[in-house]
């Protein structure tokens, strides 16, 4: 028995580009899940050609790691260590920084673009691909939602502890370093 594509399922979120990247509500096993299940479903309709367009824009898109920047950037040591595993790894590299609720986002934005320069001089002498994301919120719910909207997320790497990793409900595994 053949299975036809549900037209009444609601259609992927746009791409929308953010200096690179391609976001989507997207993560890990899911997302491939998803990918092959579309693919299969263009192919049991007979639109093969649609079927295999889409697993190339699934493998086209680079893996990424997440790298979760304290409040005053990342230490060094953090961003040597996150660039030279993508450089190794063949990833792409995101700097997120979480700002607290309510506080200036002309402040935020600036003190966040000082805590990623170290990470952007590093990724630029080892020619990894990096961008920076900058929200504010809550730190678990920003980065659980970020994680899971960056298409190809691996992993996260952090400094947090571990009390706080467990807290948090991401769908893909966070490292943390401790330096």
């Amino acid at each position: 028995m053949t299975r036809r594509a549900d037209k009444s399922a609601a259609a992927p979120a746009p791409r929308t580009p953010a200096q690179g990247l391609s976001l989507r509500l997207r993560g890990g096993w899911r997302e491939t899940m998803e990918a092959y299940g579309e693919a299969v479903s263009m192919a049991e309709a007979g639109e093969g050609d649609l079927a295999r367009q889409i697993l190339g824009e699934f493998y086209a898109e680079h893996r990424k790691i997440l790298v979760l920047a304290e409040a005053d950037g990342v230490p060094g040591a953090m961003a040597t260590y996150s660039v030279n595993l993508a450089e190794r790894l063949g990833f792409d590299l995101v700097l997120l920084t979480v700002g607290a609720p309510g506080r200036s986002a002309r402040d935020f934005e600036t003190r966040a673009a000082e805590g990623a320069r170290g990470v952007f001089e590093e990724a630029a002498k080892r020619g990894v691909s990096c961008a920076h994301i900058m929200r504010q919120g809550a730190r678990d719910e920003v980065l659980a939602a970020v994680s899971v909207e960056l298409r190809r997320v691996e992993f996260v790497i952090s400094r947090r502890a571990e009390a706080e990793r467990r807290q948090a409900a991401l769908m893909v595994p966070e490292f943390s370093l401790k330096c």
